[in-house]
């Protein structure tokens, strides 16, 4: 898989000094970001306005990169590596513009929103910044994570993202941007973009796997769901009429009590993808993370329809 750094607009806020504190700026900038193409980073994301960022007063990037003090191949590293822009360029259903069209919005660093932050949180990548100011000297940055719930209330949490402004944080990250780099080490978001390649007879609701979307690499709930997934993919596989069953396999799988039905069944109904609402009463039990899969076999296409992945929904015996 590919994966790409991606650059934090918030450290280019601070003007330098003078362009010979600016051309220092971006030395190490580039060697910060020849460490991360070293570990097999592709590319760098940036916003659409990248170039025309002001290093110093009277010396904005476009002239840095026409400035003959400037080494020539650091000059050329750039261009090449800064193509992906706007930020969220080739970002399938990451909802990370406003909170006004996302389910998901990465809120603050000290008050200020930090879109390039965003898009490395939910890309599971390397932010890299300008050494401009104290707050960039660290490998790892915290911000405020604010969610929409499928019951669409707010939650609020602290998020890390993993942060270089120069070369030994990159080096500190070594490791863990290998194992990204592992072809099997998906996250959510990776699983929801290939979900047609990875389970071709599964079709999956949008509304009701948010939760699923958000899963992180190497969670354990991430192996427990992709284990039941591929499971009642391989059972589709094979199904052609009648009772579509788990029977064979180690999971705990029912239906839904009438007392349950008649109190919380909205919130078991899902859109499906041919446009249908349907009602999601059968589902797998993942005890160890008290997480349900939802699922529905549509008789007509032989297709098992993943309504609902995520925490226990209520029940009459556990309303919360």
């Amino acid at each position: 898989m590919d994966l790409e750094m991606v650059f934090n607009e918030l450290s280019a806020r601070t003007l330098a000094p003078d362009i010979s504190i600016a051309r220092q700026w971006m030395a190490e900038l580039i060697r910060t970001m020849v460490a991360a193409k070293g570990c097999g980073l592709k590319a760098m994301r940036t916003k659409e306005d990248f170039f025309a960022i002001i290093l110093a007063e009277n010396y904005p990037l476009s002239c840095w990169l026409i400035d003959p003090e400037v080494n020539k191949d650091e000059r050329t590293f750039l261009r090449t590596l800064a193509t992906k822009s706007p930020l969220s360029v080739d970002i399938t259903d990451v909802k990370i513009k406003t909170i006004q069209d996302s389910d998901c919005e990465l809120g603050s660093l000290q008050g200020t929103q930090a879109e390039g932050f965003k898009v490395a949180y939910y890309l599971e990548t390397l932010a890299i910044s300008f050494n401009s100011e104290s707050l960039w000297n660290s490998s790892r940055i915290k911000l405020e994570l604010i969610q929409i719930d499928d019951n669409e209330e707010l939650i609020q949490e602290s998020v890390e993202v993993l942060h270089a402004s120069q070369e030994n944080h990159v080096l500190e990250h070594a490791n863990w941007i290998q194992k990204r780099l592992q072809p099997d080490r998906l996250n959510g978001m990776e699983l929801w973009n290939r979900r047609d390649e990875l389970f071709p007879s599964l079709q999956f609701c949008k509304a009701g796997n948010k939760q699923l979307r958000r899963l992180r690499t190497g969670e354990k709930k991430l192996e427990l769901v992709l284990e039941v997934l591929s499971v009642l993919d391989k059972c589709a596989k094979t199904w052609q009429a009648g009772y579509f069953s788990l029977e064979g396999y180690p999971f705990e799988e029912s239906g839904e009590s009438e007392s349950t039905l008649n109190q919380y069944w909205k919130e078991r109904t899902f859109l499906c993808p041919d446009g249908e609402e349907r009602l999601f009463e059968r589902h797998v039990k993942l005890k160890e993370c008290n997480w349900r899969i939802h699922f529905f076999p549509k008789v007509k296409t032989t297709k098992v329809i993943i309504g609902y992945v995520g925490i226990h929904l209520p029940t009459d015996k556990y309303p919360t």
